[in-house]
């Protein structure tokens, strides 16, 4: 994980060129999103706000509903109070073989924006971990390997990202899981996220 400074939009966007291919996370949407906490009524329904509102996120993968999720996902923080809500990320990376063996055993259902299709959370070839569950569901209820996800990444070490005015991260997103926890009511409708997804 990378973190900068970066003051503009526009060398935001020259940021995520440099690192692969910015895609929007939306059919018609704009390559830069505004994450923003609101309350579940009044998220997007296909967010994972519409889940979890302003409470925390559980550790996903983002863009998990893309065949091939994006690289990286780029973070900037540009509005909200000091000292706001930090992001959680947990490196999977180095986890053991067995480990690695499991999570690449069950097949998952996996909801995407046009046609839903079916993956393990760890590719066979292990260079992309995948998992959302708002948008995945194991193929056989038999071969939940979720709990064991869970179970797994509740012993990893986590790294917080403390935001600051245009502070920008680099995720590892085919590695990393990240999430954020339960926003300070003072954030709600004004802690601004960027984000940039990119192949």
């Amino acid at each position: 994980m990378e973190e900068l400074s970066i003051k503009s939009d526009e060398d935001f966007l020259k940021l995520a060129y440099k690192l692969g291919k910015p895609i929007t996370s939306r059919i018609n949407g704009f390559l830069i999103d505004n994450l923003i906490p609101v309350r579940k009524e009044e998220a997007h329904k296909q967010s994972i706000s519409a889940n979890f509102g302003t409470n925390a996120f559980p550790f996903h993968t983002d863009g998990a509903y893309f065949k091939i999720p994006p690289k990286f996902i780029l973070l900037r923080y540009i509005n909200g109070i000091s000292n706001p809500t930090p992001t959680l990320v947990c490196n999977l990376k180095d986890i053991t073989t067995t480990d690695k063996r499991i999570l690449k055993h069950s097949v998952w259902k996996v909801k995407s924006r046009d046609l839903s299709f079916y993956s393990s959370i760890l590719s066979e070839d292990e260079r992309i971990f995948r998992f959302d569950k708002c948008i995945m569901q194991p193929a056989d209820s038999k071969n939940d390997n979720s709990i064991y996800l869970e179970q797994l990444i509740s012993t990893l070490p986590k790294e917080q990202i403390n935001w600051e005015i245009n502070k920008t991260v680099v995720i590892d997103n085919w590695n990393y899981l990240h999430t954020r926890p339960e926003v300070k009511d003072n954030e709600i409708n004004s802690r601004n996220l960027q984000r940039i997804m990119i192949l």
